[in-house]
């Protein structure tokens, strides 16, 4: 039966522990996940399905970022750990746990689709102490259901260099795709393989890069817009619209009146410009082109005339 494992130490390629490690014809490269490593096994004692971090089994009293919440609730993957667990008691599953509500990563720019999943990484058999081979584990949980959730395999390489690995890292864009940015890494296997201490290990290229990359695109489009809808509200151009009436001395507002139309366009952009400070704070100090902001307030402006 299957009892709590810590994962092993993932190795830098080019250090003594992964020495000849890519010196095989099938070197299995996964991505690397920038989470927290967490582990599901069946636990004899209990008698039921229990979570680990990586350094401690995980209780009520003591989560890791609700991954020991997370497993017991209704989340499809956490149904589908539970039961295969159950079926398969001499094996643990490892992955990276992304985090319930926010990533826990240092990393915050992944897919959020990724956020309430464990990616898994790896399945040991207990039994023989081993690791499964990569093909084997990836079946198995597939036929279980839990394909969508694995770290994507990237390549397998025959007797690769580490620079034909590091090529590999640099187009890694799991949980990144269409952003334009890199994942983390990646890591090296070889399903059996021992180093020269005898021990089981695997090697990891990390970018240096990956940290210092901007979030996607998506998440910085332009702010203008979203000042106009917050500042530009329909009673704030009625009262500018009452305030030009006044001014001019007409019981109501012309919309066919150029001068009328010229003035409420007018104040409505200095009012704008005079809840400056207010947006500055509410948007955080944003990238502003006046340009147009301008041209979307008399363009907002224009619209709720034409729809009275």
């Amino acid at each position: 039966m299957a009892s709590y494992k810590k994962y092993l130490h993932v190795e830098r390629l080019g250090t003594e522990e992964c020495e000849g490690l890519l010196d095989n014809e099938a070197v299995y490269v996964t991505a690397k996940v920038d989470g927290s490593n967490g582990c599901v096994f069946w636990d004899e004692a209990s008698g039921g399905v229990r979570a680990g971090s990586r350094n401690f089994v995980l209780s009520d009293d003591e989560d890791n970022a609700y991954f020991h919440e997370w497993l017991k609730g209704d989340a499809e993957e956490a149904r589908l750990l539970r039961s295969y667990c159950e079926r398969n008691p001499g094996r643990v599953v490892y992955g990276e746990w992304m985090g319930r509500d926010k990533f826990v990563g240092a990393f915050k720019a992944y897919d959020k689709a990724a956020k309430g999943t464990l990616i898994i990484f790896d399945v040991l058999d207990e039994e023989s102490g081993e690791f499964v081979p990569e093909e084997q584990w990836r079946t198995e949980l597939a036929e279980a259901g839990l394909g969508p959730y694995f770290v994507k395999l990237l390549a397998v390489l025959d007797h690769p260099s580490e620079a034909d690995v590091l090529s590999v890292a640099e187009r890694n864009d799991f949980l990144l795709e269409g952003t334009g940015m890199v994942g983390e890494g990646v890591v090296c296997k070889v399903p059996g393989w021992k180093n020269k201490f005898g021990r089981g290990a695997y090697g990891k290229i990390v970018l240096a890069e990956f940290k210092k990359q901007s979030k996607p695109a998506a998440e910085n489009a332009p702010v203008e817009p979203d000042i106009v809808a917050a500042f530009v509200t329909d009673s704030e151009i009625e009262k500018t619209m009452a305030k030009v009436c006044a001014m001019v001395g007409a019981e109501e507002f012309d919309a066919g009146d150029r001068k009328m139309m010229g003035m409420l366009s007018s104040f409505c952009w200095k009012d704008l410009l005079v809840e400056c400070p207010n947006w500055v704070k509410k948007f955080k100090n944003p990238k502003v082109d006046f340009g147009a902001l301008s041209g979307l307030c008399a363009k907002r402006v224009k619209e709720f005339v034409e729809a009275m």
